[in-house]
């Protein structure tokens, strides 16, 4: 028998429930591939993961490097991690710049947020 939506939709719960519940282990994972390619970084965890409310439906991480200038670089660093962690899991990596961070990001993310 063919499975509906919404078995489709809790198996993929339950396939990325490991990662919502363990997400600082993770978070710290991807801070260590993303320190392979970049050196020194910060990482923010953010979003709805963070709210007490609210049942996330990703994991957002921040990744801060003077060095993400590029696509080209920023594609690197992000198949990296995904190689790590699995292309399916829940986490929404944002890489940016130091300067992109103080002039966009740290707009939205002030107090919602937990470096790793």
């Amino acid at each position: 028998m063919p499975k509906d939506l919404i078995d489709i939709l809790i198996e993929k719960r339950e396939r990325e429930d490991k990662f919502f519940k363990n997400y600082p282990y993770y978070a710290m994972e991807i801070k260590k591939v993303a320190q392979i390619f970049l050196g020194p970084v910060k990482i923010f965890v953010f979003g709805s993961i963070l709210k007490k409310n609210e049942i996330p439906n990703d994991i957002d991480i921040l990744i801060i490097s003077p060095k993400l200038k590029t696509s080209k670089q920023k594609n690197k660093v992000r198949m990296a991690i995904q190689k790590k962690i699995g292309t399916s899991s829940p986490f929404e990596i944002h890489l940016i710049s130091s300067k992109d961070f103080r002039d966009w990001y740290s707009l939205f993310i002030k107090d919602k947020k937990i470096e790793i």
